[in-house]
């Protein structure tokens, strides 16, 4: 789903994880409009902002074909793969995490490596 509305940045505030939260004000809006937004909270997306000059067809269609794919979660694959391994551990109980992280992230790097071909 596309949001496009007239909007003015009204401030942003700096985080200390070096991110920067965007405040915008927009005009008056309608009930679907104000909706569309709720269904957007919490999804990543690209942020496009600019002054009053006309926007172009190739900046439209540069904007549409960016790819999201490697962003549509929260996480990075690496912190997803962790959470489920201190998952795991937590069910079986044993040992310090950190340790068992070890451990098996060695034996799915050691999968991969048995895939690689000889040199």
């Amino acid at each position: 789903m596309r949001l496009m509305f007239a909007a003015q940045l009204d401030g942003y505030q700096r985080r200390k994880d070096r991110t920067v939260g965007l405040r915008f004000v927009t005009q008056e809006l309608t009930t679907n409009d104000v909706a569309q937004i709720d269904s957007q909270l919490d999804r990543f997306g690209i942020m496009y902002f600019r002054g009053e000059e006309t926007m172009n067809k190739d900046e439209v269609e540069e904007l549409d074909n960016i790819e999201l794919d490697l962003y549509d979660d929260r996480k990075t694959q690496s912190q997803r793969l962790r959470n489920v391994l201190y998952r795991v551990w937590e069910t079986q109980g044993d040992g310090d995490f950190k340790d068992f992280y070890k451990v098996e992230t060695e034996k799915i790097i050691n999968h991969y490596k048995t895939k690689l071909p000889d040199e």
